[in-house]
């Protein structure tokens, strides 16, 4: 007998007696007609070993340079992955300056943050890093940090073969985030189930599509967004925000942001770029009177002349949109004892 046979033998018995744990993570039902890719759709075992470990990365204080926020702690699952203050608060007790945006069907935009600041999905991260008033610490800083820590070491090398570095971390936490699907409201059910719509939400969604509110020349799609940057006439007295021209240098493009998606606005007030509407209501009465009379605003926001029982149909309709089985799914909960 070959010397090396007992040895390999007791190897692979001692593998076969470590069994890996797996994955529990499960994406809520989704539709076979709502269009996800199927890389999300139909998650592969590495891809779920990425999600765990980016959901514990999200969860995790020990992303901020003095440990006192994570990344849930400005989009909460119970929001839509949101906040429910005008600007979150960020390491240091500082306050970061846009509102935090909800976080769903992230496979959807060409680019990120209300300005499109960001091109890729796995950049995202590094930007709230970066930044003194949110996380406060870059990416090279926190590698090195993770490294400290035995279960993360452990964890990237298992998943990537790899210390913590920052092509891994964005990595994972960029999984985690395409697990965010939000395809369960009432009008999902109603468009690809066949169920029903009060009368009210009905009528809501009959204006909602109609050429008199003109809803859908920015809010279109699956996500109820273009995806496009426009000045809708907010005044900026209160918050100066250039808006799309940091990004673009383009005078023409001062105080245009992305359209947000309109789904989950039950739970993900406070609304607009700043965050100074607390009330749905607010919003659609800003639109039916045609906005703010502010420089280069949108020629499209007009006057819409809805009456008070239109406005309650088209709330209603809005509401339609909510998700109550996203912002109460388990798999999206850091497990108790995960790290352990």
């Amino acid at each position: 007998m070959k010397w090396w046979l007992p040895l390999l033998l007791f190897v692979l018995l001692a593998c076969k007696g470590q069994k890996e744990q797996k994955s529990t993570f499960e994406l809520p039902t989704v539709s076979r007609e709502f269009p996800i890719p199927d890389s999300i759709r139909n998650l592969t075992t590495h891809n779920l070993r990425q999600i765990e470990l980016g959901k514990a990365l999200f969860y995790d204080n020990g992303l901020s340079r003095d440990s006192s926020v994570s990344c849930s702690s400005c989009h909460k699952q119970a929001l839509a992955f949101g906040d429910s203050i005008s600007f979150s608060v960020g390491a240091h007790g500082g306050f970061g300056r846009r509102n935090a945006p909800p976080l769903f069907n992230l496979y959807l935009p060409q680019s990120f943050f209300k300005d499109g600041g960001i091109p890729r999905l796995e950049e995202v991260a590094m930007a709230p890093m970066d930044d003194h008033f949110e996380l406060d610490l870059p990416l090279h800083e926190l590698s090195l940090r993770l490294r400290t820590s035995p279960f993360y070491v452990a964890e990237f090398q298992k998943i990537y073969n790899r210390q913590p570095d920052p092509f891994s971390i964005t990595r994972a936490l960029m999984w985690f985030q395409l697990s965010l699907i939000s395809a369960n409201s009432k009008y999902d059910d109603y468009l690809y189930k066949g169920g029903r719509l009060s009368d009210q939400e009905y009528k809501g969604m009959n204006l909602f599509f109609s050429d008199r509110t003109k809803c859908t020349s920015c809010h279109s799609g699956i996500n109820f967004t273009d995806f496009q940057f426009y000045n809708i006439g907010l005044n900026m007295d209160l918050h100066l925000d250039t808006g799309r021209a940091r990004i673009s240098n383009d005078p023409a493009d001062f105080a245009k942001f992305k359209t947000p998606s309109l789904r989950n606005l039950g739970f993900s007030a406070p609304y607009m770029h700043d965050g100074r509407y607390f009330e749905l209501r607010e919003v659609l009465e800003y639109y039916n009177r045609g906005g703010d009379d502010y420089p280069s605003k949108d020629p499209r926001v007009q006057p819409m002349g809805l009456s008070e029982s239109e406005l309650k149909d088209l709330e209603a309709f809005l509401l339609s949109l909510n998700d109550t089985t996203f912002v109460n799914h388990s798999a999206y909960q850091l497990s108790a004892g995960f790290r352990d």
